[in-house]
């Protein structure tokens, strides 16, 4: 039981570690959402385009992100 417990909270810090990137990819995945119901099918290849986009985008973001932090705290 304990090592299910561990595995949870493992998972939960590693998610709720960077709320910047939580975030980024909740609203990503919550605008894809709304737009695939309210678009027509037709609309639906480039929705996942956009998906892809943003993904990637999220991941340089962060990327540079953690970068720049760990450059500052290396400094001090």
């Amino acid at each position: 039981m304990t090592v299910i417990k561990d595995v949870f909270k493992e998972l939960f810090s590693m998610f709720v570690a960077d709320v910047w990137l939580t975030l980024a990819v909740l609203i990503l995945v919550l605008g894809i959402a709304l737009g695939v119901h309210t678009t027509p099918m037709s609309m639906h290849l480039p929705l996942g385009f956009v998906m892809l986009a943003g993904c990637i985008l999220i991941i340089i973001t962060v990327t540079v992100r953690y970068t720049r932090r760990m450059k500052r705290q290396t400094k001090q």
